[in-house]
């Protein structure tokens, strides 16, 4: 008698904590300044990643440090010019790659940098 073995595919888990995104822009002022304007009070959640040797040698050489690694679920409108919370902490976004994993979710990788001294307005 043949068995029926189901197509059953795991789904990801984000849950490692979560986030608020918030969105850069300057104001017409005399010297502009970045301000951080939230985008949306809905909080985000991710999956925690490990830096891989490569990144943690490459931090060493540059001025920017990259602190985290997350994926979330795919929304490609989360680019290099949003700010991410993390309890009390903010991230500049320094990369997004969006793609598809092998079980057919789409997903979202995002390369986080400290960001020092955010000046949100409301």
């Amino acid at each position: 008698m043949p068995r029926y073995k189901p197509n059953i595919s795991p789904l990801p888990v984000y849950n490692d904590g979560s986030f608020l995104l918030y969105e850069i822009f300057n104001a017409n002022e005399i010297y502009p300044k970045e301000y951080l304007k939230i985008v949306s009070d809905a909080e985000y959640f991710y999956q925690e990643l490990s830096l891989s040797d490569s990144i943690i040698f490459e931090n060493e050489k540059r001025t920017k440090k990259i602190k985290l690694k997350i994926r979330i679920p795919q929304d490609k409108d989360i680019t290099s010019k949003n700010v991410l919370k993390i309890d009390t902490e903010y991230y500049k976004v320094f990369n997004s790659y969006h793609f598809t994993n092998k079980n057919g979710i789409l997903e979202s990788d995002i390369t986080l940098e400290e960001y020092l001294h955010p000046i949100v307005k409301e």
